[in-house]
Protein backbone atom coordinates (compact mmCIF):
# COMPACT_ATOMS: atom_id res chain seq x y z
CA UNK A 1 0.00 0.00 0.00
CA UNK A 2 2.66 2.56 0.94
CA UNK A 3 4.71 1.89 -2.00
CA UNK A 4 1.78 2.84 -4.46
CA UNK A 5 1.31 6.18 -2.79
CA UNK A 6 4.91 6.98 -2.19
CA UNK A 7 5.94 7.91 -6.01
CA UNK A 8 2.47 10.41 -5.62
CA UNK A 9 3.83 11.78 -2.05
CA UNK A 10 7.38 12.13 -3.11
CA UNK A 11 6.23 14.08 -6.10
CA UNK A 12 4.17 16.60 -3.92
CA UNK A 13 7.15 17.06 -1.37
CA UNK A 14 9.40 18.62 -3.99
CA UNK A 15 6.66 20.85 -5.11
CA UNK A 16 5.99 22.02 -1.54
CA UNK A 17 9.54 22.38 -0.63
CA UNK A 18 10.16 24.14 -4.14
CA UNK A 19 6.99 26.14 -2.88
CA UNK A 20 9.05 26.96 0.13
CA UNK A 21 12.13 27.94 -1.91
CA UNK A 22 10.79 30.28 -4.36
CA UNK A 23 9.21 32.78 -0.94
CA UNK A 24 12.16 32.69 0.87
CA UNK A 25 14.34 33.50 -2.22
CA UNK A 26 11.57 36.20 -3.32
CA UNK A 27 11.64 37.44 0.56
CA UNK A 28 15.55 37.46 1.00
CA UNK A 29 15.05 39.94 -1.71
CA UNK A 30 12.41 42.06 -0.80
CA UNK A 31 14.27 41.86 3.24
CA UNK A 32 17.62 42.43 1.58
CA UNK A 33 16.75 45.55 -0.27
CA UNK A 34 13.77 47.13 1.06
CA UNK A 35 13.45 46.17 4.75
CA UNK A 36 9.99 44.98 4.14
CA UNK A 37 7.78 44.39 7.09
CA UNK A 38 7.03 41.49 5.25
CA UNK A 39 10.49 39.73 4.90
CA UNK A 40 12.16 36.36 4.32
CA UNK A 41 10.18 34.14 6.83
CA UNK A 42 6.76 35.61 6.10
CA UNK A 43 7.15 34.77 2.33
CA UNK A 44 8.54 31.44 2.89
CA UNK A 45 5.59 30.40 4.89
CA UNK A 46 3.01 32.79 1.99
CA UNK A 47 4.66 30.05 -0.17
CA UNK A 48 4.11 27.21 1.51
CA UNK A 49 0.41 28.76 2.41
CA UNK A 50 0.12 28.61 -1.43
CA UNK A 51 2.09 24.98 -1.85
CA UNK A 52 -0.81 23.28 0.68
CA UNK A 53 -3.98 25.04 -0.89
CA UNK A 54 -2.52 23.81 -3.94
CA UNK A 55 -2.61 20.12 -2.24
CA UNK A 56 -6.58 20.31 -1.26
CA UNK A 57 -7.52 21.26 -5.06
CA UNK A 58 -7.34 17.03 -6.11
CA UNK A 59 -10.28 16.90 -3.02
CA UNK A 60 -12.18 20.09 -3.01
CA UNK A 61 -11.43 21.94 -5.92
CA UNK A 62 -9.73 25.40 -6.70
CA UNK A 63 -11.87 27.01 -3.96
CA UNK A 64 -8.94 27.08 -1.35
CA UNK A 65 -6.63 28.86 -3.75
CA UNK A 66 -9.34 31.74 -4.72
CA UNK A 67 -10.28 31.66 -0.63
CA UNK A 68 -6.72 31.79 0.25
CA UNK A 69 -5.44 34.21 -2.10
CA UNK A 70 -7.90 36.54 -1.16
CA UNK A 71 -7.53 36.25 2.85
CA UNK A 72 -3.92 36.67 1.83
CA UNK A 73 -4.65 39.95 -0.16
CA UNK A 74 -6.86 41.15 2.74
CA UNK A 75 -4.38 40.55 5.54
CA UNK A 76 -1.39 42.25 3.58
CA UNK A 77 -3.20 45.04 2.59
CA UNK A 78 -3.96 46.19 5.73
CA UNK A 79 -0.77 45.21 7.32
CA UNK A 80 1.67 46.82 4.87
CA UNK A 81 -0.62 49.96 4.01
CA UNK A 82 -0.28 51.14 7.28
CA UNK A 83 3.52 51.03 7.26
CA UNK A 84 4.27 52.47 4.04
CA UNK A 85 3.61 54.19 0.91
CA UNK A 86 4.72 51.70 -1.84
CA UNK A 87 3.48 48.68 -0.49
CA UNK A 88 1.72 47.86 -3.70
CA UNK A 89 4.85 46.12 -4.77
CA UNK A 90 5.55 43.98 -2.10
CA UNK A 91 2.16 43.21 -1.67
CA UNK A 92 1.59 42.14 -5.60
CA UNK A 93 4.97 39.80 -4.86
CA UNK A 94 3.32 38.54 -2.00
CA UNK A 95 0.47 37.61 -4.19
CA UNK A 96 2.42 35.76 -6.89
CA UNK A 97 4.29 33.89 -4.67
CA UNK A 98 1.34 32.46 -3.22
CA UNK A 99 0.03 31.44 -6.22
CA UNK A 100 3.69 30.11 -7.19
CA UNK A 101 3.34 27.82 -4.16
CA UNK A 102 0.28 26.40 -5.63
CA UNK A 103 1.59 25.97 -9.44
CA UNK A 104 4.52 24.27 -7.57
CA UNK A 105 2.11 22.02 -5.23
CA UNK A 106 0.62 20.95 -8.60
CA UNK A 107 3.27 19.90 -10.77
CA UNK A 108 4.25 22.69 -12.85
CA UNK A 109 7.53 23.07 -11.33
CA UNK A 110 9.45 24.07 -13.98
CA UNK A 111 7.12 27.38 -14.39
CA UNK A 112 7.29 28.19 -10.93
CA UNK A 113 10.79 27.98 -11.13
CA UNK A 114 11.32 30.07 -14.15
CA UNK A 115 8.60 32.62 -13.00
CA UNK A 116 10.01 33.07 -9.40
CA UNK A 117 13.40 33.65 -10.73
CA UNK A 118 12.54 36.08 -13.02
CA UNK A 119 10.42 37.75 -10.53
CA UNK A 120 13.23 37.74 -8.13
CA UNK A 121 15.31 39.47 -10.69
CA UNK A 122 12.36 42.19 -11.74
CA UNK A 123 12.26 42.70 -8.35
CA UNK A 124 16.39 43.14 -7.56
CA UNK A 125 16.44 45.33 -10.06
CA UNK A 126 14.14 48.19 -9.42
CA UNK A 127 16.66 51.28 -9.72
CA UNK A 128 18.37 50.10 -12.89
CA UNK A 129 14.33 50.06 -14.37
CA UNK A 130 13.56 52.99 -12.53
CA UNK A 131 16.34 54.87 -14.74
CA UNK A 132 15.81 53.59 -17.90
CA UNK A 133 12.42 54.97 -17.44
CA UNK A 134 13.57 58.07 -16.58
CA UNK A 135 16.04 58.08 -19.77
CA UNK A 136 12.79 57.23 -21.94
CA UNK A 137 11.42 60.25 -23.91
CA UNK A 138 8.32 60.66 -25.56
CA UNK A 139 9.80 59.32 -28.77
CA UNK A 140 11.48 55.96 -27.28
CA UNK A 141 7.66 55.24 -25.93
CA UNK A 142 6.12 55.57 -29.06
CA UNK A 143 8.38 53.30 -30.48
CA UNK A 144 7.34 50.86 -27.78
CA UNK A 145 4.15 51.16 -28.41
CA UNK A 146 4.12 50.86 -32.00
CA UNK A 147 6.21 47.51 -31.78
CA UNK A 148 3.45 46.42 -29.26
CA UNK A 149 1.23 47.66 -32.31
CA UNK A 150 2.97 45.47 -34.90
CA UNK A 151 3.79 42.82 -32.84
CA UNK A 152 0.86 42.38 -30.10
CA UNK A 153 -2.30 43.78 -32.87
CA UNK A 154 -1.49 43.19 -35.98
CA UNK A 155 -0.27 39.93 -35.71
CA UNK A 156 -2.37 37.85 -34.47
CA UNK A 157 -5.60 39.08 -36.74
CA UNK A 158 -3.90 38.12 -39.78
CA UNK A 159 -4.60 34.65 -41.61
CA UNK A 160 -2.06 31.50 -41.21
CA UNK A 161 -2.89 30.24 -44.71
CA UNK A 162 -0.90 30.59 -48.29
CA UNK A 163 -2.29 33.01 -51.24
CA UNK A 164 -1.32 33.77 -54.80
CA UNK A 165 0.54 32.09 -57.52
CA UNK A 166 3.13 29.99 -56.58
CA UNK A 167 1.76 29.41 -53.16
CA UNK A 168 4.24 31.69 -51.48
CA UNK A 169 2.41 34.57 -49.58
CA UNK A 170 1.11 33.51 -46.52
CA UNK A 171 0.53 36.83 -44.42
CA UNK A 172 0.74 35.71 -40.74
CA UNK A 173 4.19 34.41 -42.10
CA UNK A 174 5.04 37.54 -43.66
CA UNK A 175 4.46 39.77 -40.77
CA UNK A 176 5.78 37.68 -38.29
CA UNK A 177 8.57 38.24 -40.35
CA UNK A 178 8.48 41.72 -40.05
CA UNK A 179 8.03 41.82 -36.17
CA UNK A 180 11.44 39.80 -36.25
CA UNK A 181 13.59 42.05 -38.25
CA UNK A 182 11.47 45.57 -36.55
CA UNK A 183 12.70 43.49 -32.80
CA UNK A 184 16.30 43.18 -34.12
CA UNK A 185 16.14 46.56 -35.01
CA UNK A 186 14.89 48.11 -32.14
CA UNK A 187 17.45 45.57 -29.80
CA UNK A 188 20.40 47.72 -31.70
CA UNK A 189 18.09 51.06 -30.56
CA UNK A 190 17.58 50.07 -27.21
CA UNK A 191 21.40 49.46 -26.95
CA UNK A 192 22.18 52.78 -28.38
CA UNK A 193 19.83 54.17 -26.24
CA UNK A 194 21.75 52.45 -22.96
CA UNK A 195 25.33 53.20 -24.04
CA UNK A 196 24.78 56.76 -25.64
CA UNK A 197 25.60 58.56 -28.57
CA UNK A 198 29.57 58.63 -27.38
CA UNK A 199 30.83 55.23 -28.05
CA UNK A 200 33.98 53.05 -29.07
CA UNK A 201 34.86 52.51 -32.64
CA UNK A 202 33.95 48.76 -32.47
CA UNK A 203 30.91 49.21 -30.18
CA UNK A 204 29.68 51.86 -32.55
CA UNK A 205 29.84 49.87 -35.48
CA UNK A 206 28.57 46.74 -33.52
CA UNK A 207 25.56 49.40 -32.81
CA UNK A 208 25.39 50.25 -36.35
CA UNK A 209 25.30 46.76 -37.61
CA UNK A 210 22.42 46.16 -35.18
CA UNK A 211 20.24 48.96 -36.42
CA UNK A 212 21.28 48.88 -40.12
CA UNK A 213 24.45 48.53 -41.44
CA UNK A 214 23.83 50.30 -44.95
CA UNK A 215 22.79 53.43 -42.90
CA UNK A 216 25.94 53.41 -41.01
CA UNK A 217 27.83 52.99 -43.97
CA UNK A 218 25.91 56.60 -45.23
CA UNK A 219 25.94 58.33 -41.77
CA UNK A 220 30.01 57.82 -41.23
CA UNK A 221 30.65 58.67 -44.98
CA UNK A 222 29.30 62.13 -44.51
CA UNK A 223 30.59 62.55 -41.23
CA UNK A 224 34.23 61.64 -42.74
CA UNK A 225 33.54 64.10 -45.39
CA UNK A 226 33.05 66.69 -43.07
CA UNK A 227 35.69 65.82 -41.28
CA UNK A 228 38.41 64.44 -42.98
CA UNK A 229 40.88 63.65 -40.43
CA UNK A 230 38.29 60.55 -38.95
CA UNK A 231 38.36 58.48 -42.14
CA UNK A 232 40.25 55.72 -40.72
CA UNK A 233 37.86 55.33 -37.92
CA UNK A 234 34.98 55.72 -40.22
CA UNK A 235 36.51 53.09 -42.23
CA UNK A 236 36.35 50.90 -38.99
CA UNK A 237 33.23 51.12 -37.57
CA UNK A 238 31.73 50.64 -41.28
CA UNK A 239 34.01 47.06 -41.68
CA UNK A 240 32.60 46.27 -37.95
CA UNK A 241 28.97 47.04 -39.10
CA UNK A 242 29.14 44.75 -42.24
CA UNK A 243 30.44 41.84 -39.79
CA UNK A 244 27.18 41.95 -37.67
CA UNK A 245 25.38 41.40 -41.37
CA UNK A 246 26.40 37.79 -41.18
CA UNK A 247 25.00 37.44 -37.59
CA UNK A 248 22.18 39.16 -38.70
CA UNK A 249 21.66 36.64 -41.37
CA UNK A 250 22.60 33.43 -39.27
CA UNK A 251 19.96 34.42 -36.62
CA UNK A 252 16.87 35.40 -39.44
CA UNK A 253 17.58 31.98 -40.83
CA UNK A 254 17.47 30.27 -37.61
CA UNK A 255 14.30 30.91 -37.14
CA UNK A 256 12.64 30.62 -40.25
CA UNK A 257 14.83 27.70 -41.90
CA UNK A 258 16.95 26.33 -39.34
CA UNK A 259 17.94 23.23 -41.98
CA UNK A 260 19.70 25.57 -44.02
CA UNK A 261 21.92 27.64 -41.07
CA UNK A 262 24.66 24.61 -41.34
CA UNK A 263 25.24 25.03 -44.32
CA UNK A 264 25.95 28.76 -44.48
CA UNK A 265 27.78 28.94 -40.76
CA UNK A 266 30.81 28.12 -42.28
CA UNK A 267 30.93 30.78 -45.01
CA UNK A 268 29.29 33.00 -42.66
CA UNK A 269 31.78 32.24 -39.85
CA UNK A 270 34.73 32.61 -42.06
CA UNK A 271 34.04 35.98 -43.63
CA UNK A 272 33.20 37.26 -39.88
CA UNK A 273 36.64 36.24 -38.99
CA UNK A 274 38.32 38.05 -41.86
CA UNK A 275 36.49 41.39 -41.65
CA UNK A 276 37.13 41.40 -37.95
CA UNK A 277 41.08 40.86 -39.13
CA UNK A 278 40.65 43.61 -41.69
CA UNK A 279 39.10 45.68 -38.83
CA UNK A 280 42.15 45.15 -36.83
CA UNK A 281 44.63 46.13 -38.92
CA UNK A 282 42.85 49.06 -39.56
CA UNK A 283 42.37 49.57 -35.69
CA UNK A 284 46.52 49.21 -35.35
CA UNK A 285 47.09 51.81 -38.30
CA UNK A 286 45.40 54.04 -36.73
CA UNK A 287 46.93 56.54 -34.22
CA UNK A 288 43.58 58.65 -33.78
CA UNK A 289 41.60 57.96 -30.14
CA UNK A 290 38.87 55.15 -30.92
CA UNK A 291 35.71 56.72 -30.00
CA UNK A 292 33.00 58.04 -31.83
CA UNK A 293 29.44 59.45 -31.89
CA UNK A 294 26.48 56.43 -32.69
CA UNK A 295 24.19 58.22 -35.40
CA UNK A 296 20.68 57.80 -34.00
CA UNK A 297 18.90 55.42 -36.42
CA UNK A 298 15.27 56.33 -37.74
CA UNK A 299 12.40 54.95 -35.68
CA UNK A 300 12.62 50.72 -35.64
CA UNK A 301 9.10 50.11 -35.13
CA UNK A 302 7.31 52.74 -37.23
CA UNK A 303 4.77 51.14 -39.07
CA UNK A 304 5.12 52.78 -42.77
CA UNK A 305 8.74 51.23 -42.16
CA UNK A 306 7.26 47.88 -41.57
CA UNK A 307 5.01 47.89 -44.28
CA UNK A 308 7.94 49.04 -46.60
CA UNK A 309 9.74 46.00 -45.62
CA UNK A 310 6.42 43.29 -45.97
CA UNK A 311 6.32 45.10 -49.63
CA UNK A 312 9.73 44.02 -50.38
CA UNK A 313 9.76 40.65 -48.92
CA UNK A 314 6.85 39.89 -50.32
CA UNK A 315 7.85 40.70 -53.92
CA UNK A 316 11.49 39.27 -53.65
CA UNK A 317 9.82 35.85 -52.77
CA UNK A 318 7.14 36.24 -55.38
CA UNK A 319 10.52 37.19 -57.57
CA UNK A 320 12.03 34.16 -56.39
CA UNK A 321 9.39 31.41 -56.87
CA UNK A 322 8.76 32.68 -60.15
CA UNK A 323 12.13 32.82 -61.58
CA UNK A 324 13.06 29.25 -59.87
CA UNK A 325 9.57 28.25 -61.63
CA UNK A 326 10.01 29.84 -64.76
CA UNK A 327 13.45 30.19 -66.08
CA UNK A 328 15.80 27.58 -62.97
CA UNK A 329 17.45 27.64 -59.75
CA UNK A 330 20.32 29.29 -61.46
CA UNK A 331 18.42 32.47 -62.14
CA UNK A 332 17.49 33.08 -58.38
CA UNK A 333 21.43 33.90 -58.14
CA UNK A 334 20.59 37.20 -60.34
CA UNK A 335 17.77 38.08 -57.77
CA UNK A 336 19.75 37.81 -55.25
CA UNK A 337 22.61 40.43 -56.50
CA UNK A 338 20.89 42.75 -57.48
CA UNK A 339 18.41 42.09 -54.39
CA UNK A 340 21.58 42.59 -51.96
CA UNK A 341 22.40 45.76 -53.36
CA UNK A 342 20.22 47.37 -50.87
CA UNK A 343 18.59 45.33 -48.77
CA UNK A 344 20.25 41.76 -47.54
CA UNK A 345 17.08 40.55 -44.89
CA UNK A 346 13.83 40.66 -47.44
CA UNK A 347 16.42 38.17 -49.57
CA UNK A 348 17.79 36.05 -46.59
CA UNK A 349 14.28 35.42 -45.24
CA UNK A 350 12.67 35.14 -48.89
CA UNK A 351 14.55 32.16 -50.03
CA UNK A 352 14.83 30.39 -45.78
CA UNK A 353 10.98 30.53 -46.36
CA UNK A 354 11.79 28.61 -50.26
CA UNK A 355 14.02 26.48 -48.54
CA UNK A 356 11.60 25.58 -45.43
CA UNK A 357 8.68 24.73 -47.59
CA UNK A 358 10.80 22.50 -49.69
CA UNK A 359 11.19 24.19 -52.97
CA UNK A 360 14.75 25.04 -53.18
CA UNK A 361 17.90 22.91 -51.83
CA UNK A 362 20.57 23.89 -49.59
CA UNK A 363 23.53 24.48 -52.12
CA UNK A 364 20.79 26.95 -53.95
CA UNK A 365 19.66 28.65 -50.46
CA UNK A 366 23.05 29.49 -48.90
CA UNK A 367 25.04 30.62 -51.72
CA UNK A 368 22.01 32.57 -53.19
CA UNK A 369 21.77 34.55 -49.67
CA UNK A 370 25.89 34.90 -49.29
CA UNK A 371 25.59 36.22 -52.73
CA UNK A 372 23.13 38.92 -51.60
CA UNK A 373 25.65 39.84 -48.24
CA UNK A 374 28.21 40.29 -50.95
CA UNK A 375 26.37 42.00 -53.34
CA UNK A 376 25.59 44.27 -50.14
CA UNK A 377 28.95 44.79 -48.99
CA UNK A 378 29.84 45.71 -52.91
CA UNK A 379 27.23 48.83 -52.65
CA UNK A 380 28.31 49.48 -49.22
CA UNK A 381 32.05 49.91 -50.49
CA UNK A 382 31.13 52.19 -53.60
CA UNK A 383 28.55 54.40 -51.53
CA UNK A 384 31.61 55.04 -48.95
CA UNK A 385 33.97 55.96 -51.49
CA UNK A 386 32.09 58.47 -53.78
CA UNK A 387 30.15 59.91 -50.17
CA UNK A 388 33.55 60.23 -48.03
CA UNK A 389 36.89 61.75 -47.48
CA UNK A 390 39.76 60.86 -49.64
CA UNK A 391 41.23 58.55 -46.33
CA UNK A 392 38.10 56.35 -46.05
CA UNK A 393 37.80 55.91 -49.55
CA UNK A 394 41.58 54.56 -49.33
CA UNK A 395 41.22 52.41 -46.89
CA UNK A 396 37.51 51.54 -47.67
CA UNK A 397 38.71 50.37 -51.10
CA UNK A 398 41.40 48.35 -49.85
CA UNK A 399 40.01 46.41 -47.12
CA UNK A 400 36.63 45.95 -49.20
CA UNK A 401 38.09 44.82 -52.35
CA UNK A 402 40.22 42.45 -50.04
CA UNK A 403 36.78 41.26 -48.62
CA UNK A 404 35.01 40.79 -52.13
CA UNK A 405 37.73 38.55 -53.92
CA UNK A 406 37.85 36.07 -50.55
CA UNK A 407 33.80 36.09 -50.70
CA UNK A 408 33.90 35.71 -54.04
CA UNK A 409 36.56 32.70 -53.90
CA UNK A 410 34.10 31.42 -50.76
CA UNK A 411 31.01 31.37 -52.88
CA UNK A 412 32.58 29.54 -55.81
CA UNK A 413 34.91 27.17 -54.42
CA UNK A 414 32.98 26.27 -50.72
CA UNK A 415 32.27 22.46 -51.02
Amino acid sequence: MLDNIAPEFDQRLVGLGIALAIGFIIGLEREWAEGKPVGVRSFALIGTLGGLCGLLVDVTGGWPIAAGLVALGVVLSVGIFKREKEGITTLTAALVVFLLGAAAALGFWLHAIVVGGAVTVLLHWKKPLHRWVDRIGDRDFEIIVRFVLISLVILPVLPDRTYGPYAVFNPFNTWLLVVLIVGMNLAGYVAFRFVGRDAGAWLAGALGGLVSSTATTLSYAGMSRRTPDIGMLAALVILVASTVVYGRVVIELGVVSPGLVPAILGPALLSTIILLGLAGVVFVQSRQRQTASVPEGKNPAHVRQALSFAAIYIVVLFVVAAVRQEIGEDAIYAVALVSGLTDVDALTLSVGQLHADGKIGSEIGWRAVYLATLSNLVFKIGAAAVLGSAELRRWILATGAAMTVVGVIILVAWP
